[in-house]
């Protein structure tokens, strides 16, 4: 849209006007005597204007023939008209005819009829020129007196739009007449108007006008009462002495029933106040919106400024904790996450401890009853609630003790990311509170059959084999492993084989017993199994009615229940099958006097095992979990006292002395320790605060002695702009600024025609969040004035044109910006593409120049994000869309190839928190520096020394879009011994669009520093 038409357009409506009539056409409509007509006409006729077409010659004929009618639809089309037509010559002098419309408006605002005063005023109100405005003051200050409430509240507007446009000297007794009106006033839109105008114009009248109705403005109405709020904001700085009087009036509007009002007093007495008592009656206005309202973006908007208090009044906040909490009723996830986010942590003292933990068991009570289990959204919920709970008793030991049977019955739970959270949690309770021990291990051993997850159960495994000390704990342990694994020998053929062998057993045993008997019936029926193939089942039936027999022996045996670990087991899991070896083997050793039979059975469980893993395909004698089972083999028959050679007798000591030293209980002590700080929930820990930094040599502005002149005081509180003038700062610093920025803008511009193109085009490309904006500069090259040069884009991926350029005319050398809209909806690497077309006056046909690809960078939607190894795992087993890419690069070192890809995809290591990276002034939100890089890797020790001491390297990444998608990535990096690199990077992701473009980011990139660059 041109400026001429923005200048003149207060309004748009969208027109299919196809071919527009001619100004006869439409004046011969106008000039009929039916009303109906004349409206019909003058709909269309404003529609056509709005959309572009100019019809000046029929003004007069408007004034002629319409004016005089007195049909409703008529005027109401005419104020849209005078509203929208030209007003002025070429020149910039007003028509003559405006004199014959002034006339007609004077005419309107003297109508009897209250709606056509009303409209009129408010379209007075629109009215930027002052020629016209002039002659109507009169009757305009007249309606400020009218009957009809309609009337005065637009012509207050109408006398403020005025004084508003065109200074107070034009209606100098404005204020006076308006507040007459303030006073006396009783309608509430028309009250609220006035108080506006004089809120704007003549703030002194209206703080003494609130000042002296200050016991009244609680029993006003919303609208006016945040009126008012919004003069106690403005004037509050500028006007101390009054301040302890307009913030009683805050005070009594914070409790105000309107919800509106409520918060906008919440806000204004953060703002404008530190006294705990205010802090504290804003808190109560926001926990009362988060309780009550239904809308959850009404609760997600209160938590956000909850999380802002929090940042400078914890104090206050700790008390209203409980409070926040009730939201936790909300059934969306977003909202119940964002509430833990703020309580927990820096919230949670010795003080409230109890009452917080007790709040959190009776929400997880609640999510295991028979209601909850089909809300969408309990399962992760639950795990939420445990997690937090994790948080809030680890370092709690007696609140630890009222939770953590009630968490232990989630071990045997399907969900593997909740009962894995439990175990982490008995993990670290086990390992810090000796005295929970004891217990905690009886428990999980009486549980340990009916856990079904391979994870959990090692870690079940691991701590029986760590912690466990005392005798009767270790036999019962050992007992209750061996009542899992009976009935033995484990055999590969059981699993297989056993729902056919029941079905043909069944067929075999039904035909014996129908051959010994020799009377009876046999029935054989065909069956289907549970894996899809056919089996026959026979049906004996005794001669004297007797309840009929099927087969038992065989079908007995294979209906014989199976615990979780022993299905296991058989099913091939190695690494189950090495930690029971290695936790029955440290048990065992740590009692003097273990009994013969239980020894003799586990040490038949482990050449079990190893049995097992030597022969399944996978498997074999060199197999890490064979290996580390005969080890344990080793040790138990030494132990017995069995002769060993010399070799394997050093072995098996060197494993004693390794177990007996220790370790396993160092390193967990390490993991723990890093997994509270990566904690997203640090109790006790202070608030983020973005730091502020300042230079030595900026000016230091004393707020007490600066010049306070009324209102003007409240603008430019922290604005020392005059200091940096007074001593030429400010000329140097805005230059260097400038030329950063123009720095920055030259290296993205793109060329996308040539130099000996008769348009020259070139394009910068801006990020705005989900919107693109694309600057295009224009120049014409030839010595021919192009007219209707117009650039036509279109978009690949998941791009949308909102506003395309529009067309113009080049004069010789002339150049021109036009800018065009994008709208993005996902994180996909898009083309923008298209043509430029001009017509020249010496050519018949438009010419058209093509122009070059625009790619959009995925990088500008990337942004680093931290995650937890647990849900790292989680989303990667359930993403769908995986993009490998075989790394080719130049670069020959692992740690800057690794730090090379980091940089030029925003991606962080899993596991490692940065939260409290604070960006340096000037780089952008969520972007990742070489600093940032080079600091991850140094504080990942473990990844730092498989670089330095390994040729094989393997790190999860992670990075979330602006849009809220995950992306995983994991690479697995092998030096070769000629010094280059190999390997790959799988990227997994829930949509397509996101591994695809982040895959080709690392194609571009991965060669080296220069395609990094690019």
């Amino acid at each position: 849209m041109s400026a001429e038409t923005e200048k003149h357009c207060t309004l748009l409506i969208y027109y299919d006007k196809g071919v527009p009539p001619t100004s006869e056409e439409l004046a011969k409509k106008l000039e009929n005597k039916k009303d109906s007509v004349k409206a019909d006409a003058l709909q269309e006729l404003v529609l056509l204007m709005i959309n572009g077409e100019a019809y000046p010659k029929l003004l007069m004929t408007i004034i002629k023939y319409v004016v005089a009618s007195t049909d409703h639809r008529v005027k109401k089309l005419l104020m849209v008209y005078w509203e929208i037509v030209e007003k002025c010559k070429e020149n910039g002098d007003l028509k003559e005819e405006m004199i014959l419309v002034c006339n007609a408006l004077r005419n309107d605002l003297t109508h009897a009829n209250e709606y056509i005063r009303g409209s009129t005023l408010r379209l007075l109100c629109k009215m930027k020129y002052y020629r016209i405005l002039e002659p109507l003051k009169e009757p305009v200050l007249r309606n400020l007196s009218h009957r009809h409430s309609y009337v005065r509240r637009n012509a207050v507007m109408c006398v403020y739009s005025i004084v508003k446009s065109f200074g107070l000297e034009v209606i100098p007794d404005a204020p006076d007449d308006i507040e007459q009106l303030l006073l006396v006033e009783g309608d509430l839109s028309t009250k609220r108007n006035a108080f506006l105008m004089l809120l704007n114009c003549d703030q002194d009248r209206a703080i003494k006008y609130v000042l002296s109705m200050q016991d009244q403005v609680s029993t006003m109405g919303d609208i006016f009462q945040l009126a008012v709020l919004e003069l106690v904001r403005k004037t509050c700085r500028g006007s101390p002495a009054n301040k302890g009087r307009l913030l009683r009036v805050v005070f009594d509007l914070a409790s105000s029933s309107s919800t509106a009002v409520s918060y906008e007093c919440a806000s204004s007495l953060v703002s404008l106040s530190s006294s705990p008592l205010a802090i504290h009656q804003a808190m109560q206005a926001y926990v009362t919106l988060l309780t009550e309202q239904s809308d959850n973006n009404v609760k997600l908007i209160v938590l956000d400024r909850l999380q802002e208090v929090q940042k400078h009044h914890k104090q206050v906040m700790e008390g209203m904790v409980m409070d926040i909490f009730r939201a936790l009723t909300c059934p969306s996830l977003d909202v119940r996450k964002k509430v833990m986010d703020i309580c927990l942590g820096s919230l949670v003292s010795p003080r409230n401890i109890k009452d917080v933990v007790a709040l959190l068991k009776k929400e997880v009570i609640k999510t295991l009853s028979y209601e909850a289990q089909g809300t969408e959204g309990n399962l992760e919920y639950r795990r939420l609630l445990i997690r937090a709970l994790h948080a809030c008793t680890g370092q709690y030991v007696d609140q630890a003790q009222n939770v953590v049977f009630l968490l232990m019955d989630f071990l045997t739970e399907s969900d593997q990311s909740t009962a894995a959270e439990v175990i982490m949690f008995l993990r670290e309770l086990i390992a810090n509170y000796e005295n929970l021990r004891g217990p905690i291990l009886q428990r999980l051993a009486e549980c340990l059959t009916e856990v079904q997850q391979s994870r959990v159960l090692r870690g079940c495994l691991w701590l029986f084999g760590e912690f466990c000390e005392e005798r009767e704990l270790i036999l019962s342990v050992i007992e209750a492993l061996l009542g899992g694994l009976r009935p033995l020998p484990l055999l590969v053929d059981e699993k297989d084989n056993s729902k056919k062998d029941m079905a043909f057993g069944s067929a075999r045993e039904g035909e014996k017993k129908a051959a010994a008997a020799g009377t009876g019936k046999v029935t054989t029926r065909t069956v289907v199994l549970a894996d899809g193939t056919y089996g026959t089942q026979s049906v004996y039936e005794k001669p004297e009615g007797e309840e009929e027999a099927v087969d038992t022996k065989d079908a007995a045996a294979a209906n014989a229940k199976k615990s979780h670990l022993r299905s296991l087991l058989l099913g091939g899991d190695f690494l189950l099958s090495a930690m029971l070896g290695v936790s029955m083997t440290k048990l065992i050793l740590k009692v003097s006097n273990f009994p013969d039979a239980m020894k003799n059975e586990c040490l038949l469980v482990l050449v079990n095992l190893y049995k097992l893993v030597r022969q399944h395909s996978c498997g074999g004698e060199k197999c890490d979990s064979a290996v580390r089972l005969t080890q344990c083999i080793r040790l138990l028959v030494g132990n017995c006292g069995s002769a060993l050679q010399e070799s394997h007798l050093a072995a098996a000591e060197l494993m004693k002395a390794e177990w007996a030293s220790k370790g396993g209980r160092t390193q967990l002590a390490k993991v723990l320790e890093l997994a509270t700080q990566n904690s997203e929930w640090a109790l006790g820990g202070e608030v983020e605060v973005e730091e502020k930094s300042v230079g030595p040599d900026e000016c230091i502005v004393f707020r007490q002695l600066r010049e306070r002149k009324g209102a003007s005081g409240a603008a430019g509180i922290d604005d020392d702009d005059d200091f940096h003038v007074a001593r030429g700062a400010s000329i140097a610093s805005q230059a260097a600024a400038d030329g950063a920025l123009f720095a920055e803008r030259l290296a993205k511009v793109q060329q996308m025609t040539g130099l000996a193109d008769p348009v020259y085009v070139e394009a910068f490309l801006q990020v705005h969040s989900f919107d693109l904006v694309l600057e295009l500069l224009m120049i014409n090259r030839t010595q021919d004035t192009l007219q209707n040069v117009l650039i036509e884009l279109s978009t690949q991926g998941d791009l949308k044109i909102v506003d395309r350029p529009p067309a113009v005319t080049l004069a010789p050398g002339q150049q021109m910006m036009v800018h065009a809209s994008i709208k993005v909806s996902s994180t996909e690497t898009g083309i923008i593409f298209g043509y430029v077309t001009y017509d020249k006056k010496s050519a018949a046909d438009k010419e058209s120049t093509v122009l070059n690809e625009l790619h959009v960078d995925i990088l500008d939607y990337i942004e680093r994000a931290w995650i937890g190894e647990l849900a790292f795992r989680t989303m990667w087993s359930e993403f769908e869309w995986e993009n490998k890419i075989n790394i080719n690069t130049s670069i020959n070192e692992v740690g800057a190839f690794l730090e090379h890809i980091m940089r030029n995809t925003n991606m962080s290591i899993v596991g490692r928190s940065y939260k409290k990276t604070t960006n340096p002034k000037g780089q952008k939100k969520g972007k990742l520096t070489a600093e940032d890089v080079q600091e991850m890797l140094n504080e990942a020790v473990g990844i730092k020394k498989l670089i330095q001491t390994s040729s094989f390297v393997a790190v999860n990444l992670y990075a979330k879009s602006i849009f809220g998608e995950d992306a995983l990535a994991n690479i697995s990096i092998e030096k070769l011994p000629d010094g280059k690199l190999t390997g790959s990077v799988r990227i997994r992701s829930r949509t397509q669009g996101i591994a695809l473009s982040l895959g080709d980011r690392i194609t571009i990139v991965q060669r080296g520093s220069q395609g990094g660059k690019k």
